[in-house]
């Protein structure tokens, strides 16, 4: 083979080796979008969503179903609440000696006006959501309730506020006091702690009896008047779901 062969051969590899080369990169750039992409939509998806009310598999089998209005029951074992994306704080101290009203009423939590609606009833900055659980099955049966922290960004959970009202008596929960707190460790005024590392609220409901029904409000909002509620919040977010389930089933009581 000639050496003009020979070098226009290692030209024409050389040029192929280029082109692969080239093509690869671009492979992995794509690549690396595509899984940023994906990941950027999976980690918003996960810190923004909603929340959800559900009953579990053993509970669905046991006949207990939810429905979100009184006057029409459309059973259900899932309910998604509207999403609230507004971190800004509001507060659940209005009227107490705990707000000195410096940032107005429209902050304040209308716990009468969240009561009286059926349904999904959030403001800007707070999820509000009324429903009913019932016991639909054919025996009386032990229910379980349970507020889990799916998960948590920036540490959106130290100013985070739940309040559980069932049956017309509320009861709000947060975490007890950070470093940045008046007294840290001790509770956040008017609160009870929250249940454990990743649960708001545990509650059972004993003996249950069939066409038995507990209505429950939820709301949830940022504290605005908590150390905790800081700039480093913005950004964050939170993600929680409310599970029931039976715990026990009375077959031998009809």
């Amino acid at each position: 083979m000639s050496q003009k062969v020979k070098l226009a051969s290692h030209i024409v590899n050389a040029s192929k080796a280029a082109k692969i080369a080239k093509a690869s990169r671009l492979g992995i750039v794509v690549s690396a979008v595509l899984v940023f992409l994906i990941f950027s939509i999976s980690y918003y998806g996960t810190m923004v969503g909603n929340f959800t009310f559900s009953v579990d598999g053993f509970a669905r089998d046991a006949g207990i179903t939810m429905y979100e209005y009184a006057d029409r029951k459309e059973f259900r074992t899932r309910i998604v609440s509207e999403k609230v994306e507004d971190n800004h704080g509001m507060t659940g101290y209005c009227g107490t000696e705990y707000y000195d009203g410096s940032y107005g009423e429209e902050v304040c939590i209308p716990d009468d006006d969240v009561l009286g609606v059926d349904g999904p009833n959030n403001g800007e900055s707070y999820i509000a959501h009324t429903f009913y659980v019932e016991n639909a099955g054919d025996y009386m049966i032990d229910l379980s309730a349970t507020i889990n922290i799916l998960s948590a960004v920036r540490g959106a959970e130290e100013a985070l506020r739940v309040r559980v009202i069932i049956n017309g008596v509320g009861v709000t929960y947060a975490k007890v006091q950070s470093e940045r707190g008046v007294s840290p460790g001790e509770l956040e005024p008017l609160t009870e702690s929250f249940y454990s590392i990743d649960k708001v609220f545990y509650q059972e409901f004993l003996e249950m009896d069939v066409g038995e029904f507990i209505k429950v409000t939820v709301v949830v909002w940022y504290e605005g008047t908590d150390a905790d509620h800081t700039n480093d919040l913005f950004g964050g977010g939170i993600k929680l779901d409310m599970k029931f389930s039976v715990t026990n089933v009375y077959k031998d009581r009809l």
